[in-house]
């Protein structure tokens, strides 16, 4: 199956799109991910510029096509390495491309509505904005809910079993995301630090 396939086959029969993963495991291709990641960030980024300004949290002038790779790729990778790192300890089964795989294409929903939304904004005004925010949230839900069933499908866990390693591995991600923030402060520091110096010693040699 090609990657519209597979996309369509995840939107209707999500537990038949994970066994065919399961079952093609060692068949691993790393250009759908890079596809789905980069599609979803430019459904996001085409959004900001026809969707109605008054439903917007976005202006056209802070449009940024990295910032909105980065928006979609940096949580769905951590979720990904945090996942397969809980699920390493807690006796999972599934291998980290097939993880990846299987996450990457539960951005299709995000996909398939975002340009759906940006154009029913049009036609919506900021009293209805409940109405659009909702429909945000039930994209949202949907997204999450192929995300658990990804989870638990790929590592054959009950749900209870799922429940309790995906609260694992969000606490992962935040503790990730705390290290690397850490580590850019510091590494900031340093680069400061060494600047700093080098022009106090141009200074003195002036």
């Amino acid at each position: 199956m090609n990657t519209v396939q597979m996309g369509i086959l995840m939107i209707f029969h999500p537990m038949e799109f994970l066994e065919i993963i399961k079952r093609e495991r060692g068949r691993f291709r790393l250009m759908p991910v890079i596809c789905l990641i980069l599609l979803t960030a430019a459904c996001n980024y085409t959004y900001i510029f026809y969707s109605n300004f008054a439903l917007s949290t976005k202006q056209p002038q802070e449009a940024n096509v990295f910032l909105e790779i980065a928006i979609v790729a940096i949580p769905l990778l951590t979720w990904v390495v945090a996942s397969y790192a809980t699920t390493a300890v807690i006796t999972g089964e599934c291998l980290f491309t097939e993880l990846l795989t299987g996450s990457s294409y539960c951005l299709i929903p995000l996909i398939i509505t975002t340009p759906a939304l940006g154009l029913l904004s049009q036609i919506l005004t900021s009293e209805e904005s409940g109405i659009y925010k909702g429909l945000q949230s039930i994209v949202f839900i949907w997204t999450v809910i192929l995300l658990f069933l990804t989870l638990k499908r790929l590592n054959d866990y009950s749900f209870f079993k799922t429940l309790g390693v995906a609260v694992l591995s969000l606490i992962v991600m935040v503790v990730i995301w705390a290290v690397l923030i850490l580590i850019f402060a510091l590494f900031s520091q340093l680069v400061f630090y060494i600047r700093d110096l080098f022009i106090e010693i141009r200074l003195k040699t002036a």
